[in-house]
């Protein structure tokens, strides 16, 4: 293996943006016309609190995305964020599995590979369309891998 890009799907960053060309004017009407009418509370919260899930969204959006990996090397992994993780540091694999809730029914919901330092790498399955080729890889690596339910 020379090199693995995993393929990200952009559709979670483009749901963010689009939320935010909804969210951001309508927040931003509410808080000022709060304000205009002499600081009358259920506008300015609404206003707040729109603004507020919106910039939650964003956090979230960016984190998976810094932790995600970019590609794989012989020498290690590329994060989102730019990091390199090489495998001389790998401590294991945790594939966290989601039970939904009615059915019982079991789903993949993310995978971390987690090295000694602390760090750790993410692959979500939602985002990566190349999927099947980087299971294959990730369940090569020697390590210890568990499965984990959340």
């Amino acid at each position: 293996m020379n090199r693995l890009d995993v393929e990200t799907s952009r559709l979670q960053p483009m749901m963010a943006v689009l939320l935010g060309v909804i969210m951001v004017p309508l927040g931003l009407v509410s808080l000022v016309s709060g304000v205009m009418r002499g600081f009358a509370i259920v506008p300015v919260v609404i206003g707040a609190m729109m603004l507020a899930m919106f910039g939650l969204v964003v956090g979230l959006v960016r984190r998976g995305g810094g932790r995600s990996v970019r590609s794989f090397t012989d020498d290690g992994l590329e994060r989102g964020d730019g990091r390199f993780l090489p495998w001389t540091e790998l401590e294991r694999v945790v594939r966290q599995i989601r039970v939904r809730p009615g059915t019982g029914s079991k789903a993949l919901w993310r995978t971390e590979i987690w090295f000694r330092n602390g760090e750790s790498a993410w692959l979500l399955p939602l985002r990566v369309r190349n999927l099947a080729e980087v299971d294959v890889l990730v369940r090569s690596l020697p390590c210890e891998q568990v499965e984990k339910d959340v």
